[in-house]
């Protein structure tokens, strides 16, 4: 398994500013880390993932918000268009679910964050591992992750 090493080393190598911290308690949604923070729920971004066509991709998203499948097939260009398990995102990552970061995976994907995502400066993700944090600037995590921003929430 991967951890939250992994995800600053990762970003660290890359010379993109970001915090990781420890939360005060473990939360494995976007809605409860952003509760436990006070934060409001879209300044948490969760990472989504999927099988498009039978190949995986990434969906980088605001917590409050859910994936529209038509706009993310448009998007991949995929006919069939699947949400991953928790064991398939932890084989596919190296991460456990509800703590998936969005960098420092195991495989490399497309990965596609949503417009509404950037709309902080400042945003919260998994940190690769139960009760980690991940700060990073949103600009930071579209070159992180090197996203392709586009509109993929209902």
């Amino acid at each position: 398994m991967l951890s939250s090493v992994d995800v600053h080393n990762y970003l660290q190598t890359a010379n993109i500013p970001h915090e990781l911290s420890r939360m005060p308690e473990s939360a494995r949604t976007a809605a409860r880390a952003a509760a436990v923070l006070g934060l409001q729920p879209h300044q948490v971004v969760k990472s989504v993932f999927f099988l498009a066509d039978g190949k995986p991709v990434m969906a980088l998203i605001p917590g409050n918000a859910t994936v529209d499948y038509s706009k993310l097939k448009a998007e991949v260009g995929a006919r069939r268009l699947r949400l991953l398990n928790a064991d398939e995102v932890r084989q596919l990552t190296g991460y456990l679910i509800g703590c998936t970061p969005p960098v420092a995976l195991r495989s490399q994907m497309p990965t596609y964050i949503d417009l509404q995502a950037l709309r902080e400066d400042v945003v919260y993700t998994g940190g690769g591992e139960p009760g980690m944090i991940l700060k990073i600037r949103s600009y930071d995590l579209v070159r992180a992750a090197d996203a392709e921003v586009v509109d993929i929430i209902h």
